[in-house]
């Protein structure tokens, strides 16, 4: 796994390219999950949270190439074609939702300014990234030294959990330090691979 750390290229380069499939589809697996997260937030229907979540990735990826890091952190971009994505799918003639109905989030987009919405991204991709990080060391780990890390952070005591694991205190410690640096080291990996 280190050697895809030194690439050359990060995720978000690589996808700019439209004929790079296979680094477009990596791209779809970490945002499509995150962007559905930040649908979700809106109060539609399961339906329509997958049908913004594929337009937001359609719009994504037919603008992906333009996009330039001189101009504007990704996220801030990204928070900009999300926004204009979702104005869009609420002003179309088609939904039947009334105005009302879609106030909430509707509103906050219309009327809130954009680092607000920035400001919800970025709280819900350290969500995401978090998860996508523990997914990953879940796949190095065995199961008693990730349960150990997960207990340490939910601030179950040390006795606690060397009874429910059946393990010894130095045993804890050293499983969940080594889980620890491994999580900070995936943290900051996918930070940089995807340019967030």
């Amino acid at each position: 796994m280190n050697n895809e750390w030194h690439t050359k290229q990060t995720l978000l380069q690589r996808a700019k390219n439209q004929d790079d499939q296979q680094a477009w589809q990596e791209f779809v697996e970490y945002y499509r999950s995150f962007i559905l997260m930040i649908t979700r937030k809106m109060n539609l229907a399961e339906n329509e949270q997958q049908d913004l979540t594929q337009e937001v990735l359609l719009k994504l990826w037919q603008s992906l190439e333009g996009y330039s890091a001189e101009k504007a952190k990704f996220r801030t971009w990204l928070a900009g074609v999300i926004r204009n994505t979702v104005l869009m799918f609420y002003k179309s003639d088609g939904r039947r939702r009334k105005r009302e109905e879609k106030a909430g989030f509707y509103q906050f987009l219309e009327e809130g300014d954009e680092t607000e919405l920035e400001s919800v991204i970025e709280t819900e991709w350290k969500t995401h990234i978090t998860s996508l990080a523990m997914e990953n060391i879940q796949k190095i780990f065995s199961g008693k030294a990730v349960e150990a890390f997960r207990m340490t952070l939910q601030e179950v005591p040390a006795d606690e959990i060397c009874q429910k694991l059946d393990i010894q205190k130095d045993s804890l410690y050293t499983l969940r330090n080594r889980v620890k640096l491994r999580f900070v080291e995936e943290v900051r990996h996918l930070s940089r691979e995807l340019q967030f």
